[in-house]
């Protein structure tokens, strides 16, 4: 049943999402290493759909609906890619605050407290600042939340369409991120608290699981012919994040309150006491439970791998918020009270969002201002950088060949014969022997002598 006068709400909401997630774009400048070699991936892409690579390696331990829906843009618009991949983001970004309220709306049929729970994952710290980067999280959070909407709005109203269509999603969000694999555990967990073992007797769950399992199957057929196996790219992806620094779950929750401040947690641990052994608490148990336990169990973490969670966040928050208003009985629940509550507590939350997009705004400034640069007044076709720049010079220089500085001997050699156009060292420690060979010219130096640019003697005499 649809409340009455809320049919506009979440065209507002995504309009206002959207128009507030461009407005704080990161400087084009901040380009992070994974954000350039998702585009990098995403160029090759368009000129073959099975062609996940990154100078022609295959780099399937990375999940890939990001760069299939940037391919899509990028065989349209020939330029401003990166501009392209964080629009992607805000996108999701405004979809999933959409989402938030409609899930918050099914969940108590208020209206009002949807539109807070909405405000508080637009202005969640985490959610806030991936909004616009040109990484996977925002359209990650997307898609788990909407496999989480659909299958509580299917059981809820018995809509076989839903439930089908949330395990297609939750195929979606495990390839947008392959930590997406808790939400089985999430889904698993909800249906047994809700249904113990009858669940398993329902046809639809059934036929869910197989939809789920087909959603994979491309991606594991092409692991298969082009990357040595059906399940290599989650095993070569858990062997890349073990091999990581390693964070303790406590250093972990000490990084994600620093990042996230104590307000949002604390509104969201209040919400946490309104929670019934009801429909609607097994599911914001077991969406919390199970999705923030399964990064726990990840060897390295970044507080940034639980913007997944920061709608059933802000869904707590909203709870809170209700809480607190609660606390006064001759206004009891007033939803007034509730909203001046929340607009007077999104000040500071937002404070510390605009403060966190600020520190990411300068990730990978140095590095990005510095290949830029060279790639604006040095052509080349072979390109030499250090290990940091690999992703970003292929993001410069997209039709050259790139390597990386280190101690080979087939690089030791190449350098020898002139091999290289340009070669950028960044924080020089492997020299090899770049001047030692006469082929290059240091023709500039960034920062104090942490990047120094060669370029080839034979492109000089030209």
């Amino acid at each position: 049943m649809k409340i009455k006068g809320t049919e506009k709400v979440p065209i507002l909401i995504f309009l206002g999402a959207l128009a507030i997630g461009i407005a704080f774009l990161p400087p084009e400048n901040s380009l992070t290493y994974d954000g350039a070699l998702y585009i990098n991936i995403a160029r090759s892409l368009t000129k073959s759909v099975t062609s996940f690579t990154y100078q022609g390696i295959y780099m399937m331990y990375r999940p890939p609906l990001y760069p299939y829906t940037l391919s899509i843009f990028f065989r349209v618009f020939s330029s401003n890619h990166l501009l392209i991949a964080r629009l992607v983001s805000v996108f999701s970004f405004a979809l999933t605050s959409v989402l938030v309220y409609l899930l918050t709306l099914e969940m108590f049929r208020d209206s009002v407290k949807g539109i807070i729970a909405s405000l508080f994952y637009i202005f969640n710290p985490l959610a806030f600042t991936m909004a616009g980067r040109e990484l996977v999280h925002s359209e990650f959070t997307f898609f788990y939340t909407l496999a989480i909407y659909l299958l509580y709005t299917g059981k809820v109203r018995k809509s076989n369409t839903r439930i089908y269509l949330s395990f297609i999603a939750a195929g979606l969000a495990i390839l947008t991120r392959y930590t997406g694999l808790s939400i089985v555990l999430v889904f698993l967990t909800y249906l047994w608290l809700t249904e113990d073992w009858n669940w398993v007797r329902r046809r639809e769950y059934l036929i869910g699981f197989a939809l789920l399992f087909l959603t994979l199957l491309p991606w594991l057929y092409m692991g298969h012919l082009y990357y040595g196996g059906f399940f290599r790219p989650f095993k070569i992806a858990s062997k890349v994040v073990t091999l990581d620094r390693p964070v303790s779950a406590f250093d972990f929750i000490k990084m994600v309150i620093g990042d996230m401040g104590f307000l949002l947690p604390a509104l969201a641990v209040l919400g946490f006491f309104r929670v019934k052994k009801d429909e609607n608490g097994w599911l914001i148990l077991s969406w919390l439970v199970m999705g923030g336990g399964g990064i726990l169990t990840v060897t390295h973490k970044e507080s940034r791998f639980i913007t997944f969670l920061s709608p059933v966040i802000a869904i707590l928050a909203s709870e809170g918020i209700y809480l607190l208003s609660n606390l006064t009985p001759r206004i009891r629940r007033n939803n007034i009270v509730a909203v001046i509550l929340a607009l007077l507590l999104l000040i500071p939350i937002g404070m510390k969002a605009d403060n966190l997009r600020d520190r990411w705004s300068i990730v990978g400034v140095y590095d990005s201002n510095v290949v830029r640069y060279v790639s604006e007044h040095y052509d080349g076709k072979k390109i030499l950088v250090s290990p940091y720049l690999y992703t970003i010079a292929g993001y410069y220089y997209p039709n050259a060949e790139i390597d990386m500085i280190l101690n080979r001997k087939e690089i030791v050699e190449k350098i020898a014969k002139g091999y290289y156009d340009v070669i950028i060292h960044k924080d020089p420690n492997v020299y090899l022997n770049i001047e030692e060979s006469g082929n290059y010219v240091l023709v500039k130096e960034f920062h104090g002598g942490r990047f120094k640019v060669y370029i080839n003697r034979r492109s000089l005499a030209k």
